[in-house]
C-alpha cells in the first residue's frame, strides 16, 4: 500500500507502513520542502551527491544546539567530498520566521526544511531532535541513523568516543557497508499527534 501525498506542489510517494526509512536499508521515498527562507529543495534532486544528511531541528532545544557545532565540524570536512547536509524541523509549534531567527541566532549555517503538514518526519518515523540520517543516493536507502557521536548527553558533555556520523560518511564515500548503521542518542520529543492515523484510513 502506498499514499501519494502533496507538499509544495510536488509528488510524495512513500509506503504506509512502519517499514518506510524507521530502520537502516529501507528506501527514502522522494519529497520536497521550503526551507526556512521559502528556498524548495528535493530530496531526488541530489541524486549526483555522494550522501545526505539529514538532522533533525527543533526551536529552543538546547540539545539541537550543542550539537549543530559537531554537525558544522562534519559538514567542513565532508561537503567538498559531495555529501549534501540539511536540516529538518517537524515540530507544529515552529514556523518559517520562527526557525530562521533561531538558525540565525545560533548560527545554524544550513538550510533547515519546514515539514509544516509533519509529513516527512511522520514517514521518516522521527521521534527525537538532534536525530540524524545518512541517505545513500544510489540507491535511495537510509544507512545510518542516530547521533552525530556519543559526546552528548541529558546530564553532560564529553569528549566523544565513536564518530558514528564521520564513520558512516567514509563508509558511503568509499562504497563500503557502513560498520554501525544504528545508535541512540538523545534530543527533545518531537509530537507527532497525528502519527499513524493517516496510514489507516
Amino acid at each position: 500500500m502506498k499514499l501519494r501525498l502533496k507538499l509544495t506542489g510536488f509528488a510524495f510517494a512513500l509506503a504506509s507502513t512502519a517499514a518506510v526509512a524507521l530502520t537502516p536499508g529501507h528506501v527514502v521515498g522522494n519529497f520536497q520542502l521550503p526551507d526556512q527562507s521559502g528556498k524548495a529543495h528535493e530530496l531526488y534532486g541530489s541524486a549526483d551527491r555522494k550522501a545526505i544528511v539529514l538532522m533533525v531541528q527543533g526551536n529552543g532545544c538546547p540539545i539541537v544546539r550543542q550539537a549543530i557545532p559537531a554537525l558544522r565540524e562534519v559538514r567542513d570536512q565532508y561537503q567538498s567530498q559531495g555529501v549534501e547536509f540539511l536540516l529538518l524541523n517537524s515540530n507544529l509549534q515552529d514556523s518559517s520566521d520562527s526557525i530562521a531567527k533561531e538558525s540565525q541566532e545560533f548560527g545554524f549555517g544550513l538550510p533547515v526544511l519546514v515539514d509544516s503538514k509533519q509529513q516527512v518526519g511522520e514517514a521518516l518515523g522521527v521521534q527525537r531532535t538532534s536525530e540524524v540520517f545518512v541517505i545513500d543516493p544510489k540507491t535511495w536507502r537510509l544507512v545510518y541513523r542516530g547521533p552525530i557521536d556519543d559526546r552528548l548527553s541529558y546530564e553532560r558533555q564529553r569528549p566523544p568516543a565513536n564518530h558514528y556520523l564521520k564513520d558512516a560518511l567514509d563508509a558511503v564515500v568509499a562504497g563500503k557497508p557502513v560498520k554501525v548503521a544504528q545508535a541512540d542518542g538523545v534530543g527533545c520529543i518531537v509530537n507527532f499527534p497525528d502519527r499513524g492515523k493517516k496510514a489507516k484510513t
